[in-house]
C-alpha cells in the first residue's frame, strides 16, 4: 500500500511538473467561494478572448471526482447568451493559475452557471467516469455536420440514433483559415469524418505543452477510452443564443493531429500525424439529367461508426446529385478492400440494381451497410479496411421487367445436357421481348422428372412460394453442425443473387444429391432455400427481373 501511495504521488508530481512548464496549476483544495478569474475561448474566427469567472464552490469527493461550480459573466458572455456548446474545454485561471475547464451546464436553467472539470482530473484522464447528475449534460457533445444537404442531414440524424448520437448542421466542411497552432482557449475539433463532408464536435483547448500534447473539452466526446479520432483545426463563424443551450457554429477544417484518449474528464491528443482512417470515394451519375458528382472523405477506423457514416455519406452524395425525392431505378457498385488477421487480402465486390416507386435513395444502401458490418463487426477476426469505393447511377426510369412465359425448347434431356429455355419478358410500359437462356442438367441426375424454376433475383413471389412448400411438404434439414469462417460469409455475399438476374434453379428434386457434403451443410434450412441449390445458373440483364415460373422436364439416362 505504501509503495502504491508513493507511485501515485510520483505520478501526480510528474503531471504537475509537466504542466508547470506551461502554466502553474491551482488544485481544488485551494479554491474558495468568491474567487474571481478569467476564462479563454473563441467566439469568432480564431481570436482568443477572455470572459469573467467567479468561483461559487466545489462539490464531489476524491473518490468520485470533484466539480467546480462557477458563474460566468462579462461582455463576451453577454454576446454568447451564457455558456455555449463549443465552450467546453475553455480554460479558467485564478491569479494566473489554471483551475480547470468549462464542462457541464444545465439545460433550461440560467446559462451563466456551469461546472468546471478540475485540471488535475484532466491531466490524469481518469479511467473511471466522473459522477455527474443525469440532468447535467456535456456542453458541446452534439456532432456538427458539414457538407450535407437538408435531406442528407435528415438521413444522417436518423442513422446516428442507432449509435446514440445526434447531429446538427454546423456550417461547411473543408479548410478553415487561421493558425494551426493550438494554445489554451483555441477552438479545436474532434471528428469521425473529414473531407468533402465532415462530422465532429467543436470544443476548446484547455492545456498544451511544448511537445504538442493537447487536453480539451473537459468532458468525454463519446467516452471510447483509448481512441483514434481526427483532431481538426476550427474556424468559428459565430455563437447562436438558444433557449435550451447556446451553441457555437464553425467549420471543421484540416486534420492537425490525433485524439488518442476519450475519457470522462476530457479528451487528449497530440498535434502532428493524422490517425489511421478509411478512405472513401463516392461517384454518382444522374443519367436522366446527365449530371455527375463525387465525394472524397476519410472515416476513422471505428467498427461501430464506419457502417453508419458510409451509409449517410453515400446517401448525401446521391441526394446532392439527383436533387429530388421520388422513385426510379438505381445501379450501385461498391468495393471494400482490406486485410484479415492472417495478412490475406479481403475484397467485397458487389453490384446490384434497385427500384422503388418512392424514396428510392433510402433503398440502395442496404447491401453496402451489410458488407461494412460483415467486415467491421464479424465475430471471427479483425479486418483492416484499406478503402471503399462506391459508384451509383440513378435514373427516373422504371427499369423493371416481368416474367410473362417460360418455355423449354425440349421436354426430354439427358444428364449433363444444356437445355435452352425461352423466356418472355415484359418491361414496364414496354413491348414484350424474348430471351433464350441455358440450364445445364446436373450430370449426377439419376433420371426421372425434374422441376425447374425460372425467377428474377428480386422475386417476392418466389420467396412466398418457398414458404408455402416448406409448410405443405416440409424440408429435411441436415443435422451436421456447420462451422463458418469470415471467408465463407464474404464469398456468399459476393455471389448472392442480384435483382437484375434471371435465375434458373432446381425447384424440387428430393432424389438428387448435392455434389459435396459441404453443400448439404450450406443448404440447411430456410437460409439454404433462399441461397438455392448448387446447380443454380444466372443470366444478368439491364432490368430488374420480377416474377417466377416453373415447368417439369423428363431426364432420361
Amino acid at each position: 500500500m505504501k509503495l502504491k501511495t508513493l507511485v501515485t504521488a510520483f505520478l501526480l508530481c510528474c503531471y504537475s511538473c509537466i504542466a508547470a512548464a506551461n502554466v502553474p496549476l491551482m488544485p481544488v483544495k485551494d479554491l474558495q467561494p468568491g474567487m474571481r478569474g478569467i476564462g479563454k475561448t473563441v467566439i469568432s474566427g480564431d481570436k482568443i478572448e477572455d470572459f469573467n469567472v467567479e468561483i461559487l464552490g466545489v462539490n464531489g469527493s476524491e473518490a468520485a471526482g470533484y466539480s467546480i461550480f462557477v458563474r460566468l459573466y462579462g461582455d463576451l458572455i453577454d454576446k454568447t447568451g451564457g455558456v455555449a456548446q463549443g465552450m467546453s474545454g475553455s480554460p479558467v485561471y485564478i491569479d494566473g493559475r489554471l483551475v480547470g475547464a468549462v464542462a457541464f451546464g444545465k439545460a433550461f436553467n440560467d446559462p451563466h452557471y456551469c461546472f468546471l472539470t478540475p485540471i488535475g482530473s484532466m491531466l490524469k484522464l481518469l479511467d473511471m467516469p466522473l459522477a455527474h447528475d443525469a440532468s447535467f449534460v456535456p456542453q458541446g457533445t452534439a456532432l456538427m455536420a458539414g457538407g450535407f444537404t437538408p435531406s442528407g442531414m435528415e438521413y444522417l440524424q436518423e442513422k446516428l440514433q442507432s449509435v446514440g448520437l445526434a447531429a446538427v448542421n454546423g456550417g461547411s466542411s473543408g479548410d478553415a483559415p487561421g493558425s494551426e497552432i493550438l494554445e489554451p482557449g483555441s477552438a479545436v475539433g474532434v471528428a469521425i469524418m473529414e473531407g468533402d463532408m465532415s462530422l465532429g464536435a467543436l470544443g476548446t483547448v484547455t492545456w498544451t505543452d511544448d511537445e504538442g500534447h493537447v487536453l480539451a473539452f473537459g468532458h468525454p466526446f463519446m467516452q471510447r477510452g483509448d481512441s483514434s479520432f481526427f483532431m481538426n483545426k476550427v474556424w468559428i463563424l459565430g455563437c447562436i443564443p438558444n433557449v435550451q443551450s447556446s451553441y457555437k457554429v464553425g467549420n471543421i477544417g484540416k486534420v492537425i493531429g490525433t485524439v488518442n484518449q476519450d475519457r470522462a474528464s476530457g479528451i487528449a491528443g497530440i498535434a502532428g500525424a493524422a490517425p489511421k482512417s478509411v478512405p472513401v470515394f463516392i461517384a454518382v451519375s444522374d443519367t436522366s439529367r446527365g449530371i455527375n458528382s463525387s465525394s472524397r472523405i476519410n472515416i476513422v477506423e471505428d467498427e461501430m461508426l464506419v457502417p453508419v457514416v458510409i451509409d449517410a455519406a453515400v446517401f448525401n452524395t446521391v441526394s446532392k446529385t439527383v436533387d429530388r425525392n421520388g422513385g426510379g431505378t438505381a445501379k450501385l457498385h461498391f468495393e471494400i478492400s482490406g486485410m484479415d488477421s492472417s495478412g490475406q487480402r479481403v475484397l467485397i465486390d458487389r453490384d446490384n440494381m434497385y427500384y422503388a416507386a418512392d424514396n428510392l435513395l433510402k433503398s440502395i444502401n442496404a447491401e453496402l451497410v451489410e458488407a461494412a458490418n460483415i467486415l467491421t463487426q464479424n465475430k471471427f477476426e479483425q479486418v483492416d479496411i484499406y478503402g471503399i469505393s462506391v459508384n451509383a447511377e440513378v435514373s427516373e426510369d422504371v427499369q423493371v421487367a416481368e416474367i410473362v412465359r417460360v418455355t423449354p425448347q425440349k421436354r426430354e434431356v439427358k444428364p449433363g445436357e444444356k437445355l435452352l429455355i425461352d423466356v418472355v419478358l415484359k418491361p414496364y410500359r414496354g413491348t414484350e421481348f424474348t430471351e433464350t437462356i441455358t440450364f445445364t442438367v446436373p450430370k449426377n441426375n439419376p433420371g426421372g422428372k425434374l422441376a425447374l424454376s425460372v425467377r428474377g433475383g428480386s422475386s417476392l413471389a418466389w420467396i412466398q412460394n418457398l414458404l408455402r412448400k416448406q409448410k405443405e411438404e416440409g424440408l429435411p434439414v441436415p443435422k451436421k453442425e456447420v462451422r463458418y469462417k469470415l471467408a465463407d460469409f464474404i464469398k456468399n455475399f459476393n455471389e448472392a443473387d442480384k435483382n437484375n438476374e434471371l435465375i434458373v434453379d432446381i425447384s424440387a428434386a428430393p432424389h438428387l444429391q448435392p455434389p459435396s457434403e459441404k453443400n448439404i451443410a450450406d443448404d440447411a434450412g430456410f437460409a439454404g432455400m433462399l441461397k438455392g441449390s448448387p446447380y443454380k445458373q444466372k443470366t444478368a440483364f439491364d432490368y430488374i427481373i420480377d416474377g417466377e415460373n416453373e415447368f417439369v422436364i423428363e431426364v432420361r439416362k
